[in-house]
């Protein structure tokens, strides 16, 4: 069974929206970077364009769950956390003082 969005290929259209939204994400830092917007605008822009990321992959691996490979398609969409998961265990191991210079809220 194919599955599509606007008549194109679901993959596809995932993946051109994550390029696009990419190149507005780039665009944004380089525009902070030559302080053409504010640190508070670049914050909103890159957590707003994060959760239509987010949003838009999910939708995309949930809706195809009932497929034969499913259980691919969840560790496709999985597969980062263990990476995030030995960074943050990296950082922490390398660098002993850096769990005292986050702000309250981050640690326990």
């Amino acid at each position: 069974m194919s599955h599509t969005i606007f008549g194109k290929d679901a993959y596809n259209m995932n993946f051109a929206m994550l390029m696009i939204l990419t190149v507005i994400e780039v665009g944004a830092v380089a525009a902070s970077v030559q302080e053409m917007i504010t640190s508070e605008m670049i914050i909103l822009v890159l957590v707003s364009i994060g959760v239509v990321k987010f949003l838009g992959i999910a939708f995309i691996f949930m809706h195809l769950r009932m497929e034969e490979d499913s259980n691919i398609l969840t560790m496709t969409a999985l597969f980062p956390v263990f990476f995030i998961g030995i960074m943050i265990a990296v950082i922490a191991l390398t660098s002993p003082a850096s769990p005292d210079s986050l702000p309250a809220w981050c640690r326990f």
